[in-house]
């Protein structure tokens, strides 16, 4: 294999790693193990795309590859994750298997994305990575120490509602935003801008938790924009 496609599998293959490993952690009970294992495997996922980029390493098999890695890291771990969540703290047999779906959702997500060649500069569906983030750090002991998401976490209901609300907005076909940022200019990239400025500060005010907060923040940021650039689109087209 030529070592420029070499570099971004190793990255993948270290992605699938790490999200096994999430997996074997959480029905182990090891949950917050779990959550930084998803993390640094969201880094890696970010690396294999940016090496395969410049190092003009693109290819159909590695974006096959990319998707396999990230049903397990971002649907099949979060999913471990909420599970233990689910049998431990709510004794629901039949709701601890809620979670499937988000598997379910991941897969079919993926699948579009694999056949769809529009989405490069924005996605149609909350990303898996954005939507395994938000999950895995809501869960995490850190963020549960506040009192109001601890109190909705015990909850049956909330917990069902969360798992369909975010299965839905995995194949929602609405637009969300890229953070690749491919001009330094900041009238193009404000969103993208505002999300990194805020979840710094929601980190370093809320913790782990400010991470799940800022992925709400980035779905809002992209209603808003969708909305925006439609009724943009809308006036430009009817002042031609």
């Amino acid at each position: 294999m030529n070592l420029k496609y070499f570099i971004p599998s190793l990255l993948t293959s270290t992605n699938i790693f790490l999200g096994s490993a999430a997996v074997f952690c959480a029905v182990e009970g090891q949950t917050d193990l779990a959550v930084y294992l998803v993390l640094f495997a969201a880094l890696f996922d970010f690396a294999d795309g940016f090496f395969a980029r410049i190092l003009n390493a693109v290819s159909d098999f590695g974006k096959q590859l990319d998707s396999l890695s990230d049903l397990i890291s971002f649907g099949f771990a979060p999913a471990s994750i909420l599970y233990y969540h689910i049998s431990t703290n709510l004794n629901s047999n039949l709701l601890a298997f809620t979670p499937i779906l988000i598997v379910i959702f991941s897969a079919l997500r993926l699948a579009k994305f694999n056949i769809d060649p529009e989405q490069k500069s924005s996605f149609k569906g909350l990303p898996t990575p954005a939507n395994a983030i938000f999950l895995i750090t809501l869960f995490h002991s850190d963020s549960t120490k506040i009192s109001f998401i601890e109190t909705l976490l015990k909850n049956d209901i909330f917990i069902v509602i969360l798992i369909i609300v975010l299965s839905t907005l995995l194949v929602l076909p609405l637009e969300f935003f890229s953070l690749k940022i491919k001009k330094l200019v900041i009238r193009e990239n404000i969103f993208q801008i505002i999300l990194i400025l805020s979840g710094i500060a929601l980190f370093l005010f809320f913790g782990i938790a400010g991470i799940s907060f800022s992925i709400i923040l980035y779905i809002a940021l992209s209603i808003f924009k969708s909305i925006f650039g439609k009724k943009k689109s809308n006036e430009i087209f009817s002042t031609d």
